[in-house]
């Protein structure tokens, strides 16, 4: 058992604390990394996980690949090494296959092959009602669990009913979002195929799932979150550097003095935002732009029906009062205008003398007298007075109809050049003349001709206003917009200035420090990752060093892995063979997938016996047996080298045999060693009485030769390598004993041994039974012999059992 760990610390406390060790960070650049780290352990996660201890205990499988009828495949469900061995085609892999499809719904064997691969999934005898079942055993107070996978007859692979089951508890729809962050953190299945991928795939593959496994994927996503946020901000700038290079251009052909105006202020690198602000505000104000020329189009003046009337009425009344006024009158008017003041006068002051000659009084006779000429010449002037009014209110309505020139005809007549306003102006300060002008005989037609040009003029202008506005129209205002958009852009871009390096700092800061935590939690996987290649490569050349990931989030990320050849540095991928290649995908997937943390307590390994040379077979039989210690290990493998390996060694291993009869029916069974195997076969052959004699005692003598020359080869290897030869050397030892006597004969006489010596050192060693022993089992398969098959078998068991010794 291993010791408890300390808790590890949450990474926002460690991180909490790098930030206040480092005199380098800002306050801004410490809450930046923090929010995002917040953000990151904050985003939406996958349903806790409370399964734990996970053993596979069974995986049942009907009609899927190259199992037709219910086949089981019993595990021991704890620590233990479990090999399942069998011939290509046997039916082995179909349970690899099931049970990695059944727990992550898919199967890297198939991934990026063509669909071939997938549609013959249902198995071609009995596929009907394919089925997968994995039975599993757990810690905690539901031990017992399944997940299951079952297809209707004309389903398609993925339209499967997925469940996962607590007994005696209904089954209920399986999890996927629950198990799947784990599958993948932890993922305890490696088949043949991913055994190179784990090295020659992608570089970011690798580098991601060892870097998730670290517990640093919070990181990764907050060094996501400010890295995205960067370039957000990179690209505002970018976009508002590039739109203001695109106004200039478009500025730059427009002849208008505004646009002159705004391309200079635009053409600095970093422009005064607040004066092209004002500049572009001005344009709405400006009397010579659009407002302004618009107020010149809605100027409007009297009809010439009205200044007509008028007119008329002047002539009139002017006319009248030509006619009343005569020298009678006139002088009518002026003493009825003297008697009204003297009336005035002693109405104030009572009686009183003549003020005008000092002679007389000014009495109440005399008002009398007064009242009564004012009365006479009063009516005598009425006339007179009635045309001198009605012209005086003619006048006040002349006066009326026009007005100051008006504001919108009040600026610089040069800008814009194509609207002159001086004309119109003048025209209408003619006009407005008219306002202090007195009577004159000629002034209804002054007044007339003065509102014919004003209106010719002002309709003159207001065409040539209009023309200009089209012009604004089609080349100025669509670009006020713009500048106005670009404008807004650029003020949010001048405020996010600040945040912008903040974010750079503040991201360069994370990544160091990932770097750091990452080399720090690297060490114990490398450690182990270091441990499985120097038991594997068993005189290989190769020696790997440390395994370094480069790279972040958002760049070009791979794994290093440091190797030498003869303490002479290399690449790995460059100088490692097919088998060295496999043994170093093998080296990096077990700390992965047997760290402390998984809550699988299994690994499953599909064929990693291919391409090996026998001595990495001897290193692969170490490290499982020693990953078996605290981890129920299932390896599958046609190769026979590995189990064999496994028995020479005297390492603990369950041994199943799969076997595959006729219509895809799959059968498992505990195997022993092959020795015993071919014993039992032979006793099986005695017992079957619907077999010939004949046929009979021929297949029995040839299990027994089998048996004999499975136990010359079994003691020949354990001997040779005892010895210190290597195993290729062995094997071509191996290769060369061609015989059944060849093979006992390097078994009991090692390499120097001849063939012909063979019956003279088994004599001399154990006696004349082991000759005739050898002899019989060699050539009963052949020729009759003297003795029965029963004791041929008894014989031969104790001639295996000499050799065993």
């Amino acid at each position: 058992m291993r010791p408890e760990a300390d808790p590890v610390p949450r990474l926002t406390e460690v991180v909490t604390r790098r930030l206040a060790a480092d005199p380098t960070v800002t306050p801004s650049v410490a809450r930046t990394v923090l929010r995002a780290l917040g953000g990151a352990e904050n985003d939406d996660r996958a349903a806790e996980f409370d399964d734990a201890g996970i053993f596979l205990r069974a995986i049942r499988v009907r009609g899927f690949r190259g199992i037709g009828p219910q086949a089981e495949l019993q595990l021991p469900p704890g620590p233990g090494l479990t090999l399942v061995v069998g011939r290509n085609g046997s039916g082995k892999s179909s349970f690899a296959e099931a049970a990695e499809l059944v727990f992550t719904g898919g199967n890297r064997r198939w991934d990026g092959r063509s669909a071939a691969w997938r549609e013959g999934w249902r198995n071609l005898h009995d596929g009907a009602t394919a089925r997968i079942e994995v039975e599993l055993l757990t810690t905690g107070s539901k031990p017992q669990l399944t997940i299951a996978k079952e297809w209707a007859a004309d389903a398609d692979l993925p339209e499967a009913t997925w469940t996962e089951q607590h007994p005696p508890g209904e089954p209920t729809e399986f999890d996927l979002d629950r198990w799947a962050g784990r599958l993948e953190l932890y993922r305890p299945f490696l088949s043949y195929s991913e055994l190179g991928a784990l090295v020659d795939g992608k570089p970011s593959d690798l580098f991601d799932a060892l870097h998730q496994l670290l517990g640093l994927d919070e990181l990764t996503v907050a060094q996501e979150r400010i890295r995205m946020r960067r370039l957000e901000l990179e690209r505002a700038v970018r976009d508002s550097r590039q739109e203001r290079l695109e106004l200039l251009e478009a500025l730059e052909t427009v002849a208008d003095d505004r646009a002159v105006r705004v391309t200079s202020l635009l053409r600095p690198a970093q422009p005064d935002l607040a004066a092209v602000g004002r500049e572009v505000i001005g344009t709405f104000d400006d009397p010579a732009g659009p407002a302004g020329l618009r107020a010149i189009v809605r100027l409007t003046l009297p009809t010439a029906a009205e200044v007509a009337e008028v007119a008329t009425r002047l002539a009139e009344c002017g006319t009248a009062l030509t006619e009343g006024t005569t020298a009678d009158a006139e002088a009518d008017l002026r003493v009825l205008d003297l008697l009204r003041k003297a009336r005035d006068h002693h109405a104030a002051r009572g009686a009183c003398p003549c003020p005008v000659c000092g002679r007389g009084d000014l009495d109440e006779a005399w008002a009398r007298a007064t009242d009564a000429s004012i009365a006479t010449l009063a009516a005598r002037v009425d006339a007179l007075t009635t045309a001198r009014t009605e012209l005086s209110d003619a006048l006040r309505a002349a006066r009326s109809l026009p007005d100051l020139v008006p504001p919108e005809l009040d600026f610089d007549p040069r800008n814009p050049p194509s609207v002159d306003t001086s004309a119109v102006r003048r025209a209408w300060a003619d006009w407005a003349a008219l306002t202090s002008a007195d009577y004159t005989a000629d002034l209804p037609d002054r007044l007339r001709g003065a509102h014919a040009r004003l209106v010719d003029e002002l309709d003159l202008v207001q065409q040539g206003t209009r023309k200009e506005l089209d012009r604004l129209d089609e080349v100025w205002t669509p670009l006020v917009p713009r500048i106005v958009s670009w404008l807004e852009g650029a003020r949010e871009v001048a405020a996010r200035a600040a945040e912008l390096r903040t974010v750079k700092k503040a991201e360069d800061w994370l990544k160091s420090a990932t770097a750091g935590l990452r080399g720090e939690r690297m060490t114990p996987l490398e450690t182990t990752a270091r441990w499985v290649w120097q038991t594997l490569r068993q005189q290989s050349n190769v020696e790997l060093g440390a395994i370094r990931l480069q790279g972040n989030a958002g760049t070009a990320r791979r794994v290093l892995l440091d190797v030498t050849v003869d303490d002479v540095d290399g690449a790995a991928l460059g100088v490692m063979s097919q088998g060295e290649l496999h043994a170093l995908g093998l080296s990096l997937f077990l700390p992965r997938a047997t760290v402390e943390e998984s809550p699988f307590r299994f690994v499953m390994i599909d064929d990693p016996v291919q391409a090996m040379d026998p001595a990495k077979v001897d290193g692969l039989a170490r490290v499982l047996a020693a990953v078996a210690w605290t981890r129920q290990v299932v390896v599958f493998t046609h190769d026979e080298r590995l189990a064999e390996a496994v028995r020479r060694m005297q390492l603990d291993a369950t041994v199943l045999e799969v076997q595959r009869r006729d219509r895809s029916i799959v059968e498992v069974r505990v195997s022993s060693d092959p020795v015993r195997r071919y014993l039992d076969d032979a006793r099986a052959l005695v017992r079957t009485p619907q077999l010939p004699q004949a046929i009979a005692d021929e297949l029995v003598a040839t299990c027994c030769r089998s048996a004999v020359e499975a136990a010359s080869l079994g003691r020949a290897r354990r001997t040779l390598l005892a010895d210190g030869m290597n195993h290729r050397e062995v094997e071509r030892h191996i290769d060369a004993a061609q015989s059944t006597r060849a093979k006992v004969a390097l078994a009991v006489m090692g390499v120097g041994g001849k063939v012909d010596d063979l019956n003279k050192h088994l004599v001399a060693r154990e006696g004349k039974w082991v000759v005739e022993a050898l002899r019989d089992a060699t050539a009963g398969a052949h020729v009759p012999i003297g003795r029965g098959m029963r004791e041929l078998i008894t014989e031969t068991e104790r001639f295996v059992a000499w050799l065993a010794r």
